[in-house]
Parts: C-alpha cells; structure tokens; sequence
C-alpha cells in the first residue's frame, strides 16, 4: 500500500478523490498479533481512473492499495 495525502479528511492524489462505494470493513490478524482493522473504498480520481483505497482505523490516513483497468 502507498500513503496517501489526506485534505479535510478526505483522500488526495493529485487531486481529491471522489469515494464511490465503501466503507467495506476488514478485520483480523487478531490471532497472531496483528490486529488489522480497515475501511476499503472503491474511488475515482479526477482523470476518471478507479483507484482501490483503505482508512488504516488503527493508524489513521489513507492508502493506495491498486488502480483498476
């Protein structure tokens, strides 16, 4: 995943990023110590790309985890 710039909080990259579909929440690692808890959300940046994002909810801030075709 890539660290993303947030403004207001809200996603930016190169632009702000319009969330289109989310939050998703994922959970776990609990088990083996590795608590991971985060809001997937499908965005479109301001060319029209779509981008896959996550809110870390453990860490805070936004992150780039793949672009789609």
């Amino acid at each position: 995943p890539r660290p993303l710039a947030g403004r207001d909080g809200r996603p930016w990259l190169d632009g702000p990023l319009a969330l289109v579909e989310g939050p998703e929440r994922i959970q776990g690692g609990w088990w083996e110590g590795e608590d991971v808890a985060r809001d997937y959300y499908l965005a479109r940046d301001w060319r029209g790309a779509w981008l896959w994002l996550f809110r870390d909810l453990r860490r805070g801030g936004w992150n780039l985890h793949g672009f789609f075709d």
